[in-house]
């Protein structure tokens, strides 16, 4: 850069930690505006994907940080990005065109082998809108190793700010995953160690219960637990700094949700109800059973005390992710979903009405 007095002054490469939003626009409008068409992988690369990683402090003017078709080996073959912390790559980011369905085995399985095969721990698969974070080093099925998903375009701002932060360059440099994977990791074991405990009625659970009541006799207490819906929630385990760099939205703008439903806030913000500012306002009271009949069949999920929908025994980060399960449990493949649109309930007149309705009905989210 040339000043005005003709001597030569260099630009620093390092973007800010929190870029202009100006600079970086918002990766939900992006999103939005191209969900409904196909925009090829490197349109979704350039226009989606690296924007996000700009403002997450990665340098991606830099291949020592952000290292495009890295190979470990030239035999290997190559992951669309590596993002490295002092030249070591210590994340794996595998890009598919907007729209591909990022549930598809083979996409999984993929990214997994790129990163096993490097010896690299996480890896994310995204198509742009939807994330995907995975350990490929945890021993469980391919399955089980995802972590985190979140799809921008369902409008939830605060869990796709949390869970795009995990992506952030400093937390990746602090191995911010390694503890959250640790806490999620047990969690879902003892979770499914009691579900499976309550449901055949262990005779450890019996023995526990009848040591607070002892008038009750063994036979009474599995009678009751035979009658009991008892249900465990566990709520996702959240790193303490929120993300401050990604900006979800352009200034002086609101994005908007995939049904087209904001609310406004007091101090002029709109954003989406989310299924919290549902309980939180009381429109919903739990446990919020959710239903619909597709092809035949009745599909049931639970809206949890976290946020989080239960579809088969497994929790989901949102209404569209459960409802795209539940679908795929009988057409065999998965579909894009609405969630909101999707389920059903019964409101608190005992009238059935679709959760998109009951949402468009509430008071907005005070922030």
């Amino acid at each position: 850069m040339r000043t005005a007095h003709g001597k030569t002054t260099r630009r620093s490469s390092r973007p800010h930690t929190q870029p202009d939003s100006r600079i970086h626009p918002s990766p939900c409008t992006k999103a939005l505006k191209h969900r409904d068409r196909r925009i090829g992988e490197e349109n979704t690369k350039a226009t989606l994907i690296e924007p996000v990683l700009e403002a997450l402090g990665w340098d991606i003017r830099d291949c020592d940080e952000v290292h495009r078709e890295f190979r470990a080996k030239s035999a290997d073959s190559a992951v669309d990005y590596a993002l490295k912390i002092m030249r070591t790559p210590r994340l794996f980011l595998e890009a598919k065109g907007l729209g591909e369905d990022l549930s598809d085995r083979k996409w999984i399985s993929q990214v997994l082998s790129y990163a096993t095969v490097a010896g690299v721990e996480w890896c994310v698969l995204t198509d742009g809108d939807e994330w995907r974070f995975y350990n490929s080093t945890a021993a469980v099925d391919a399955e089980e190793k995802l972590f985190r998903r979140v799809r921008i375009s369902e409008g939830h701002i605060d869990e796709t700010a949390d869970t795009l932060a995990l992506l952030s360059r400093d937390n990746i440099e602090g191995n911010l995953l390694e503890p959250l994977w640790t806490a999620h990791f047990v969690d879902r074991k003892v979770k499914e160690a009691l579900r499976e405990m309550l449901e055949s009625r262990d005779r450890g659970i019996v023995r526990l219960i009848r040591r607070k009541l002892p008038k009750l006799k063994p036979n009474q207490v599995v009678e009751s637990l035979r009658r009991l819906d008892v249900r465990i929630d566990s709520p996702t385990v959240r790193h303490p700094t929120g993300m401050t760099a990604l900006s979800t939205h352009a200034p002086g703008s609101a994005p908007t949700p995939a049904d087209g439903t904001a609310r406004r806030c007091s101090g002029g913000h709109s954003r989406a109800m989310s299924l919290l500012d549902l309980i939180a306002a009381n429109a919903l009271k739990l446990p919020v059973r959710l239903f619909r009949q597709y092809k035949g069949k009745i599909l049931e999920a639970t809206v949890l005390a976290s946020g989080e929908v239960e579809f088969g025994s497994q929790r989901y980060g949102s209404l569209s992710a459960a409802a795209e399960a539940a679908r795929a449990s009988v057409a065999g493949r998965r579909m894009s979903t609405d969630g909101w649109r999707f389920w059903r309930l019964q409101d608190q007149q005992g009238q059935e009405r679709a959760l998109g309705d009951l949402r468009k009905a509430s008071p907005g989210p005070r922030m």
